[in-house]
């Protein structure tokens, strides 16, 4: 297989072959990763259930070869590929995209990107009004003055950093308004 270089990797591991259970032990304590067991996927031809295997999303801070990766891991390179969109990876973990297929819930995934697959399934498909008019809501239904360090935080893990980026004079003059109105 050619080599290459990404920084999210898709993996598919059987838990049956020793050296994938190896690679998987090693994820789950050197790489920031997801991980879900498919085991309810269907063949398309003979219709029966196919053996249970791992499908495993790797996230890296800096490009990394897929040769060395497959070293790292003990693995051959023919077990994974370049996830282009992170997102649409993290969702292929749950099929999200895909109604034909067995829906996994996100309940089935663990490690640390976990939480940004939480963020993609709950922000799926909604535009930036919608987003503005729930962080306004969020702002809404606080009762005290609210400290902007404490509310980003809380934004961020609404998952709606982006919108609060793009939006931030607006958002912060709605959040000024609400905080005067406490005094």
């Amino acid at each position: 297989m050619e080599k290459y270089r990404s920084k999210s990797f898709c993996l598919i591991l059987y838990e049956e072959d020793e050296t994938h259970r190896k690679a998987i032990e090693k994820i789950k304590t050197s790489y920031d990763y997801a991980i879900i067991c498919h085991d309810r996927d269907v063949s398309e031809i003979t219709g029966e259930i196919l053996k249970p295997h791992y499908h495993v999303v790797l996230r890296f801070q800096n490009a990394k070869w897929s040769s060395a990766l497959a070293e790292e891991l003990g693995i051959t390179d023919n077990y994974f590929e370049e996830a282009r969109s992170l997102k649409r990876a993290l969702l292929y973990l749950i099929h999200f995209y895909d109604e034909d297929k067995f829906q996994y819930s996100v309940k089935d995934v663990s490690g640390p990107l976990k939480k940004r697959l939480e963020e993609f399934v709950k922000n799926d498909g909604k535009s930036e009004s919608e987003k503005v008019l729930e962080i306004f809501a969020e702002i809404d239904n606080i009762k005290d003055e609210i400290k902007y360090s404490v509310f980003v935080k809380h934004i961020a893990t609404m998952g709606y950093w982006d919108t609060l980026r793009r939006s931030s004079s607006l958002i912060i003059r709605y959040l000024d308004e609400h905080n005067k109105k406490r005094l």
